[in-house]
């Protein structure tokens, strides 16, 4: 214990040591770098000054009973000046509200420490400010407010002859000529130089224009040649003091700030943070000694960047007045914000303030909104007016876009060699816009066209000519603003005509018909015949369109039949047969004639593979005969056959047409037909099948846009086997799967047992025993209708006679399925006082029947 106090008090003792050895070396200014001296470090050294009697202004004094040089003196000073810009201005400007920081969650010491995240913030609050659609922005606020600006006051311009020179400014003087001379002269805090064999001049109060004249007199009887100019003098000013000004009334953050002697007013209501929310821009006053020097109309450098000459002085005041008169500008105009107006400033001032109209502004008239003692008013005032309308405080001012519409505009369309808009002149008739547009195209309907135009209400109206006519000198229309004249062509009004080639042909489709287009044309169109295509029966179906033939008939269309060979090859007349417009053109497909087929056989067989079915009553034994028999570890009492049926396009359709309305019936399909299958062997197969109708690359070849489904077809190898060509042995159909598994040793036993396993075959056993040696049947099994699934797919049930039930003979590979008794409700105690109150009301009723 005592070990652990003995160090906790050298710790302390080590920390105050620190501290007061860092509070000592700061008082020693010259140990230290003012370039990196930190703002707390700055702060203290400060605070020494004031406990040592010396103000901000004083540093000179101080600087040099600290045994400092001009140099680091103006260095320190420098200093000191950033540091109140930092502390005293921006860092004040940061201190925003809590409970706007903490919906941009973010903390006051989070925001004052990290000045990028208040960038972050300020552009939040600007966005705030953006989505209430009512206000508008104050106009030269935003200069103010913004971090990112600096208004910081520039120390390497020229000196300007009308400041006024105070205690610690510095003068350098250069004499050359006839004589030479170079002084770094400090002003002290009485106002006076001392210039070396010269003596002392009050320079304080003076301009350095003044001044200059006041140390030239004192020069002349030290300095010849002054008098003569042979000897000449310059006075410039060298380092600047410090000065302290009040910015007060309607700021952001009133106090006193230490800026630069060279600084403008601009500069100190920047480190402010500029005019408050009540603030005016166009009433600041300089105040110097108890008395308004000059009122500062901030609009001049915001608007015409025009900057006032005014210097600040030690202990001047800046105060920032209430506004008087506000307005606001919206719509077409390049600045829309609230603008502070003075009496008798009219319209063309407040346009002039928002940066004139923009591009799409309507000139010619601007709305004024106006409040009344009771209510608003509505004002139009016009262009000649904008010179002579005062503004009035609360005035709100909306300036129109242009409407989308011309004043001499008229278009032409469709079928001339340049459509498009032209201008409109006086007297001008429709044959003028026709040779502007450089007259009609060939395909020109020339004997009517259409004008769309509007009348006199502004409503929509057509008017029509004729284009030929008018071009001709006859009856030609005088044109309006905005007609628009439609030229149709005489294809675009043409009724769209097509012959259709089907059947055995490389590319059945429609085709556009064109006058004088035959039957040989067609099927060339069509890229020709396919190889399946019957040469001899070739038919071409022709809508009748004789009204005659129509009336008294009941046909609609005739036939004409022709052989391919003769009419393409022989040239016989068939082969100019002219075709006219919705002709029907049908090629047949040879007699006999099918694509080779493919099946596939899997499982226990010495060649599994894919095969080709090679006549059309290829039956199962025939494959089995091809994959050349089964293998000795082939189990036939398990083979089954997976077909795929296709579907009609009838069918197709209405499949269709079903799962708009019973979109369960698939899903339900697909689950019967999982259930038939036995066996992870059959499964995987049945998988592999799915698979193989929907994958292009499969080596079966089917077609995947066909729509086909899967069915579990029953088969009895073992029958088919001992006796071919039977009807057992059925026929090979494309697509076919036929899977012959391994000899099965196991029988699955699932439903309603106790305990669903998978036991072992044993010849002999029946149904009853592989459900015993599943735990028995359960407590809600349903035992009379248990039913067994064999390998191949085809299902036993169980039977009864008088009493006696006969369970089906289980084989390897076999699924035992004991199904569940169907669940019954039992009526609630509601519903059983209910039925019984009803039927004890029927009952009195018809006591009371009998009674009577």
């Amino acid at each position: 214990m005592k070990k652990i106090l003995l160090y906790l008090f050298v710790l302390i003792t080590c920390s105050a040591y620190g501290q007061v050895s860092s509070l000592s070396s700061l008082t020693n200014l010259k140990n230290i770098d003012p370039e990196m001296m930190t703002d707390a470090q700055v702060e203290q050294v400060l605070t020494k000054m004031q406990t040592d009697g010396y103000s901000t202004t004083q540093f000179d004094q101080y600087a040099e009973k600290q045994g400092l040089d001009k140099t680091s003196t103006a260095k320190f000073k420098n200093r000191i000046v950033r540091y109140n810009t930092d502390v005293n201005g921006l860092k004040k400007r940061k201190n925003m509200d809590p409970e706007e920081l903490k919906k941009f969650g973010l903390t006051p010491e989070s925001a004052d420490i990290d000045p990028r995240l208040m960038k972050y913030f300020e552009a939040y609050m600007e966005k705030q400010d953006s989505i209430k659609e009512t206000e508008l922005p104050v106009f030269g606020a935003s200069m103010f407010q913004e971090l990112t600006m600096s208004f910081e006051t520039n120390l390497r311009m020229a000196t300007p002859e009308s400041y006024i020179l105070g205690p610690d400014d510095e003068v350098i003087l250069d004499i050359y000529g006839l004589s030479e001379g170079h002084f770094n002269l400090q002003v002290t805090p009485e106002g006076a130089i001392r210039i070396p064999n010269v003596g002392v001049v009050a320079v304080g109060g003076l301009s350095i224009a003044e001044a200059k004249q006041s140390i030239k007199k004192s020069l002349v009887p030290y300095y010849k040649g002054i008098s003569s100019g042979e000897t000449k003098l310059s006075i410039a000013l060298g380092d600047i003091r410090s000065i302290t000004v009040n910015v007060i009334g309607e700021v952001k953050y009133p106090g006193t700030y230490t800026i630069p002697s060279l600084a403008t007013v601009y500069n100190a209501l920047y480190q402010s943070g500029g005019p408050a929310e009540n603030g005016s821009f166009r009433m600041v006053n300089i105040i110097r000694g108890g008395k308004v020097i000059e009122t500062v109309d901030l609009y001049d450098f915001l608007v015409f960047g025009k900057e006032t000459n005014i210097r600040l002085q030690d202990q001047d005041a800046i105060k920032v007045l209430p506004y008087k008169n506000r307005v606001s500008i919206g719509g077409e105009v390049k600045n829309k914000a609230l603008f502070e107006v003075k009496d008798n400033e009219t319209l063309a001032n407040l346009i002039k303030f928002s940066g004139g109209f923009t591009e799409k502004a309507f000139q010619e008239r601007i709305t004024a909104y106006r409040n009344t003692t009771k209510e608003k008013s509505v004002i139009d005032v016009t262009a000649p007016e904008f010179d002579s309308f005062i503004l009035k405080a609360g005035d709100a001012y909306m300036v129109g876009e242009l409407l989308e519409r011309f004043s001499n505009r008229v278009q032409i369309q469709g079928s001339v060699y340049r459509p498009g808009e032209y201008a409109l002149t006086e007297g001008m008739k429709a044959s003028d816009l026709l040779h502007k547009a450089e007259g009609l195209l060939d395909d020109a309907f020339a004997s009517r066209a259409i004008i769309f135009r509007k009348d006199i209400n502004n409503l929509p109206e057509i008017a029509s000519f004729s284009p030929i006519d008018a071009l001709n000198g006859k009856k030609d229309l005088l044109l309006q603003r905005e007609d628009s004249i439609q030229i149709y062509s005489i294809v675009d009004m043409k009724e769209e005509e097509y012959i259709y080639v089907a059947g055995e042909v490389v590319k059945p489709d429609k085709f556009v018909f064109s006058k004088g287009m035959t039957l040989k044309d067609a099927i060339l169109v069509a890229q020709g015949v396919t190889t399946k295509a019957d040469k001899g029966e070739v038919e071409v179906f022709r809508q009748i369109t004789d009204p005659t033939v129509l009336v008294d008939n009941l046909q609609k269309a005739t036939s004409f039949k022709f052989q391919l060979d003769q009419v393409l090859a022989f040239g016989d007349d068939a082969s100019d047969f002219k075709l006219q417009k919705e002709d029907r053109i049908i090629v047949r497909s040879m007699f006999g004639f099918e694509d080779m087929k493919q099946i596939k056989i899997e499982g226990e067989v010495m060649r599994k593979g894919t095969y080709v079915i090679t006549s059309k009553n290829q039956r199962v034994s025939d494959v089995i005969k091809m994959a050349g028999g089964l293998t000795e570890f082939a189990y036939p009492d398990g083979a089954f056959l997976l077909r795929r049926i296709k579907k009609t396009d009838a069918e197709k359709e209405m499949l269709t047409e079903m799962n708009k309305n019973m979109s369960t019936i698939g899903a339900s399909k697909i689950a019967l037909d999982e259930d038939l299958l036995t066996g992870a062997a059959a499964q995987k197969k049945r998988n592999q099948y799915k698979k193989s109708i929907t994958n292009p690359n499969d080596t079966i070849g089917f077609n995947p846009e066909l729509s086909t489904s899967t069915d579990l077809v029953g088969i009895e190898l073992t029958r088919i086997l001992a006796n071919p060509g039977s009807k057992y042995d059925i026929i090979m159909e494309e697509g076919d799967i036929l899977s012959i598994p391994k000899l099965l040793e196991t029988v699955q036993v699932m439903g309603e047992v106790m305990m669903p396993n998978t036991v072992r075959y044993e010849k002999g056993r029946n149904l009853k025993s592989y459900v015993n040696a599943a735990g028995g049947f359960g407590m809600n099994a349903k035992s009379g209708k248990s039913y067994v699934i064999h390998a191949n797919g085809s299902i036993d049930v169980t039977s009864s006679f008088l009493g006696f039930r006969h369970y089906p003979k289980v084989k390897p590979g076999s699924r035992v399925i004991v199904p569940e008794k169907p669940a019954t409700e039992k009526l609630s105690t509601v519903e059983v006082i209910g039925i019984t109150t009803s039927i004890t009301s029927v009952a009195a009723m018809i006591i009371s029947l009998f009674r009577k």
